[in-house]
This record gives C-alpha cells, sequence and structure tokens, in this order.
C-alpha cells in the first residue's frame, strides 16, 4: 500500500496536478477543469481522426455556426459535436439541443456558456 501510495503521488507531480514542498502535497486550484481540458482534447483527437477534421477550440467571443452531429458522454460531462465547414468543435451539451440533431445552429462563445440560436439564419440586404 505504501509503494502504491508513493507512486500515485509521484504521478500526480508530474502530471502537475499536484506540488510536492516540504513533503506536503498542495492540489493546484484548477485541477478538476485541467482533467477535463485532458479530456477534452484526447477525445477531440479521436474524432479529429475520424472524421479526419482538425479540431477546432472555440475562444470567447467567437462565433460557433455549424451543424449539430450528436451528444457525446465524458466523463466531465456531456458534450456535443459541432461540425463547420472546415473543423469541429466540442461544447457543453444543453438540454434544449435534443431537438436540433442533424441541424444548423449558431451561437456566440461566452467565458460562462454559449448563446445559441438554432436554424439557419436569413441573410439578405441591410439598412444601415
Amino acid at each position: 500500500v505504501i509503494d502504491a501510495l508513493a507512486g500515485r503521488r509521484q504521478w500526480l507531480v508530474s502530471q502537475r496536478l499536484v506540488e510536492e514542498v516540504d513533503g506536503q502535497l498542495n492540489y493546484r486550484p484548477d485541477k478538476i477543469e485541467a482533467l477535463r481540458r485532458r479530456e477534452l482534447l484526447r477525445v477531440a483527437g479521436q474524432f479529429a481522426d475520424e472524421l479526419a477534421m482538425p479540431f477546432g477550440e472555440p475562444k470567447p467571443g467567437e462565433r460557433i455556426d455549424g451543424r449539430l452531429v450528436r451528444s457525446i458522454e465524458m466523463v466531465g460531462g456531456r458534450h456535443a459535436l459541432i461540425e463547420r465547414s472546415h473543423d469541429f468543435v466540442l461544447v457543453p451539451w444543453r438540454p434544449v439541443m435534443e431537438r436540433q440533431l442533424g441541424k444548423q445552429l449558431h451561437g456566440i462563445m461566452r467565458r460562462d456558456g454559449i448563446s445559441w440560436s438554432f436554424g439557419r439564419e436569413r441573410g439578405g440586404p441591410s439598412i444601415g
């Protein structure tokens, strides 16, 4: 058991999830978020191979326009796979998306989530 605990401690330090200071383990305050991001990038890599498309990680303020392909269950929660013209994104799932599978959706990435609209946007002349 002692060897197993020492091995786990060493793994946590090597993964930069904790720092060891004077024999004490100090956990990173964002350790859960770091693990969620790792899982997201791992799953995105698998889908990049399967779809033959690169993964695009949306940034705050960025528009997300694409087709809702499917939902994906991950340890960190359910996500939506949205196929865009040149890449795909994985974003947190919302229950309102259930009826939108296979359809176009549009959203703007915000720090606290995404503001979504569904269906095709109509373009045309604007008065301005």
